[in-house]
């Protein structure tokens, strides 16, 4: 069975690359962010709070089935997958291949996870975000304003950023960020290259970016049919600064001549 781990932190597009993902009917998704220690939020239940070893033998499990999807043994299969409460059983049981998306801080034991992958076969991708300012726009709306990325309703309105509050949010991308890439290079250093791609979500911003990562994840993961309309998560704060921030010349003041300067007008 081929696998595959998509490698996120928050505010990166990793909804809708899953979703695109996942949208051939051979591909299964056993459940969104299954290995995450989710706490009440909105609709949201707690997460799975078990240990890594029980974290790690699920991925196992799931990444595994039985090779009859008719027989006792696929059923002793699902009840095993299912002590995970967000797990979903699969639509298409025929299903070849199956992934699902994490945080890099979701399993503490580094070295156990990547024995895991190494075990099982599996491929990683790593998704990220290279301009730190939009990074830290996009945190600052979700936390502070309750303004999600996506809505259903069309463009979110823009913000008037509170620059003190704004900073922080810069300072968790950059950790973010930097947590990432040591994941990263520890992959590369761990795994098959071959088994190892990263993204960043700027290549997928527009259509033609959508289309061309959808192309390259399909060569790498070897799928087809990947459809990259998603439509439940269409992007909804415009990705121009100047168009997202009411009071963008005290934000461009703020970080003008400073590390930060360029993602201003990239």
């Amino acid at each position: 069975m081929r696998s595959f781990l998509l490698v996120f932190y928050g505010n990166t597009g990793s909804s809708w690359l899953i979703q695109m993902l996942g949208s051939p009917t051979t591909v299964f998704i056993p459940g969104f962010e299954p290995l995450e220690r989710w706490s009440s939020v909105g609709e949201r239940s707690s997460g799975w709070d078990v240990t890594d070893s029980e974290r790690l033998g699920w991925m196992r499990t799931v990444f595994a089935p039985p090779e009859d999807r008719n027989g006792p043994a696929f059923g002793a299969w699902l009840e095993e997958a299912g002590r995970n409460p967000h797990f979903s059983a699969p639509a298409n049981p025929a299903y070849e291949v199956t992934g699902f998306k994490m945080n890099s801080h979701s399993v503490s034991d580094r070295p156990a996870l990547f024995e895991t992958l190494l075990e099982l076969g599996s491929q990683v991708i790593v998704l990220q975000r290279s301009n730190r300012i939009k990074h830290a726009l996009s945190l600052y709306r979700y936390h502070e304003e309750q303004k999600s990325q996506f809505d259903k309703d069309g463009i979110r309105p823009p913000s008037e950023i509170d620059l003190k509050v704004f900073h922080g949010w810069l300072k968790e991308s950059v950790a973010l960020h930097r947590q990432s890439e040591v994941f990263w290079a520890q992959a590369l250093a761990v795994l098959d290259r071959d088994a190892v791609t990263r993204v960043r979500y700027e290549e997928f911003v527009d259509d033609a970016g959508k289309a061309e990562t959808a192309e390259r994840l399909k060569e790498f993961l070897r799928i087809d049919g990947l459809s990259y309309d998603a439509p439940l998560f269409a992007k909804a704060t415009p990705d121009s600064l100047e168009s997202a921030v009411i009071n963008y010349e005290e934000l461009a003041a703020r970080y003008r001549d400073t590390e930060f300067q360029g993602f201003l007008t990239e």
